[in-house]
């Protein structure tokens, strides 16, 4: 095998082991110890806010997270669809900001669609459309396209949202957010490398005197800048701690046409 072969399968393999995937399974995140309250730093949002922020559950408890971009269709990760095994088990829920609440409605997924090119978490295309069995009753946001390339430039702040982890051992209670800095690719290793496309994928970076990222349980969830959803939670801070506080995103501009999505 060529050493560039080499060199590629064993990022890879780095990548798929790092990756902040929804293969912790629901029931490895409920295992955790002390409750906190997801996203690691930043602060609490609710639903009401962010009313497109969707929780994706399997058996029973957050699997991964997703966007609603249409009343029936949910932008998410395409790991999260591979990692769920029977697509058909997962419930997606709007309006509901605590985990242990009852509240928001509750969906069944119809059928879904992964990016053609998709491979692997981590890598460009990441991604996937949820289509549900009945619309939900909540305000979508829009896609970024081609003509929003202002909201994807390195220093510009956007904002990540999830139920996942919020440190080491700590599962999440209720939705959180955190402010990122947009930052060249490379900035985010181990989680990127050499041949990551700067246009097909992101680097989150925590502000100055954070340590904010995102964390395992987050994959799928959106990024927003400019009232519009430009990022898909792909991979970064596997271990939810200080020493690669780093979150990485594909690009939703870079995958709409192929999943069906219109552009604004």
């Amino acid at each position: 095998m060529p050493i560039r072969s080499v060199v590629r399968s064993s990022r890879a393999a780095l990548r798929s082991a790092a990756v902040v995937t929804a293969t912790l399974t629901a029931a490895a995140l409920w295992a955790a110890a002390s409750p906190a309250s997801a996203v690691k730093g930043g602060g609490p949002a609710t639903t009401d806010a962010r009313p497109y922020a969707m929780m994706i559950e399997l058996d029973g408890g957050p699997f991964c997270g997703g966007t609603l971009v249409t009343p029936t269709k949910v932008l998410t990760a395409g790991h999260c669809v591979e990692n769920a095994g029977d697509v058909s088990a997962l419930r997606v829920i709007g309006g509901r900001t605590k985990v242990d609440s009852t509240g928001g409605t509750v969906r069944k997924v119809a059928s879904y669609q992964l990016d053609s090119r998709y491979s692997m978490p981590g890598y460009a295309y990441d991604a996937a459309v949820l289509t549900l069995d009945h619309p939900m009753p909540y305000r979508t946001i829009p896609v970024a396209g081609p003509k929003d390339a202002k909201l994807v430039v390195d220093g510009r702040k956007a904002t990540v949202f999830g139920w996942g982890r919020t440190g080491p051992g700590e599962t999440a209670t209720r939705l959180k957010q955190a402010t990122l800095i947009l930052s060249p690719v490379a900035d985010c290793r181990p989680y990127t490398d050499t041949d990551t496309d700067p246009a097909a994928m992101l680097c989150g970076m925590p502000r100055p005197g954070t340590t904010d990222s995102i964390c395992p349980g987050d994959s799928g969830g959106p990024l927003v800048s400019g009232g519009k959803v430009i990022g898909i939670v792909s991979s970064g801070n596997k271990y939810c701690d200080e020493q690669f506080p780093v979150s990485v995103f594909v690009r939703v501009d870079s995958v709409a046409a192929d999943l069906g999505l219109r552009t604004s």
